[in-house]
């Protein structure tokens, strides 16, 4: 059940452009340090340059760090914007040793154009490894980007997917299936959940931030923002550390009883064996720079597993078949893409604000009485 607007929706966008508008006069007017990464190739559809902006608040060598990042797929980088302008509104207190350090847009070609990947149909969130040993194709793997590729040029080929996809099932069970469609693959440029062949931009992007900003850190917490998993408009919390570690256990203490609970939003029961996440490459970084981390991704349910596949598919279709499909049919796929991501309801958007407000104030209050435990 969503509950009634508590907080005004004007932080919620409808493009890249405005978005980024609103975060650079908010994080001025909040006195924040603002930097700018212009991207060196890629543009908006009208040909405007992209940036990943970053706004620091709070004193320049804090020991605890409040980290949260958005835009890491495109259609789901409204909502994690949103949630970091509202913060940015509140102009929440700060102790003398914490600051805050919002990353706006990592992956802006993604947002810009609706796509979930960057400019090299590459999805961001799987291109963090070390692509000299990049993990080893399954015996699905082909089979299956195989069939994820059918379509026409009315797009993807439903049907033939959907069939295909049960009979794979039958043959090799739901884990296994959910695993490779969702794990990541790095062999076919043209499929669903590509990593690439070597970092990305937003990969060196995101690398040269955490390196700057993170030196003499003590604690840092950080947060991803995404949408598609989960209840609809409710928050997903998935945290990726090993079970019975400290930095699993300060999860489970900041965010609740969710992180045990997380494998049960996979139509499997398992959460898939994701290769190249982003989350993990920023701990490890905040860990080289000699911090303790506590991190999570946090998603906000949309709709179901079939509806958010065919999203999926549609997207990778726009990227790589559409080039010669008719403009009116691409931009209402498009349009589906997005609001399979970015649902326009206004009860759904309201119910985001409201527990992305409280889970960023509680994680605030967490890193605060955790550097008061020590």
């Amino acid at each position: 059940m969503i509950d009634k607007p508590q907080h005004s929706l004007s932080v919620f966008s409808d493009s890249y452009e405005t978005a980024r508008e609103q975060f650079l006069s908010e994080a001025d007017a909040a006195g924040a340090i603002i930097e700018s990464f212009k991207h060196p190739s890629a543009r908006c559809p009208d040909g405007a340059a992209l940036f990943t902006d970053t706004a620091w608040l709070g004193p320049r060598h804090a020991s605890n760090v409040m980290i949260m990042i958005c835009g890491t797929h495109g259609p789901e980088s409204f909502t994690g914007a949103a949630i970091q302008l509202a913060c940015l509104k509140a102009h929440r207190p700060r102790t003398s040793s914490t600051a805050i350090l919002l990353i706006h847009a990592i992956n802006p070609f993604g947002w810009a154009h609706c796509s979930r990947t960057t400019e090299n149909n590459v999805d961001l969130n799987r291109n963090f490894i070390d692509h000299q040993r990049k993990p080893l194709e399954t015996d699905l793997t082909k089979p299956v980007q195989d069939l994820l590729r059918s379509s026409n040029a009315r797009g993807p080929r439903f049907t033939k997917i959907i069939l295909g996809l049960g009979k794979l099932l039958l043959s090799a069970g739901s884990s296994k299936l959910l695993n490779e469609i969702s794990r990541g693959q790095y062999n076919h440029a043209d499929g669903i959940g590509f990593g690439g062949r070597s970092p990305e931009w937003s990969n060196d992007t995101l690398q040269k931030i955490l390196h700057t900003h993170l030196k003499g850190s003590k604690r840092v917490t950080i947060i991803d923002w995404h949408t598609g998993i989960g209840n609809y408009g409710e928050p997903c919390f998935l945290c990726f550390d090993e079970i019975h570690t400290p930095e699993y256990n300060r999860a489970l203490q900041v965010w609740g009883k969710g992180i045990e609970k997380s494998h049960t939003n996979y139509s499997s029961g398992e959460r898939p064996d994701y290769q190249g996440l982003l989350i993990n490459a920023a701990r490890d970084l905040a860990q080289a720079a000699g911090a303790q981390t506590t991190t999570c991704v946090i998603e906000f349910g949309t709709y179901s597993n079939l509806k958010m596949l065919k999203a999926l598919l549609i997207d990778r279709w726009l990227r790589i078949d559409a080039m010669t499909s008719r403009p009116a049919l691409k931009e209402k796929l498009k349009e589906q893409v997005l609001r399979s991501f970015y649902p326009i309801d206004v009860q759904w958007r309201a119910s985001v604000l409201d527990q992305g407000a409280k889970i960023f104030s509680d994680s605030l209050a967490a890193l605060n009485a955790w550097e008061e435990e020590l």
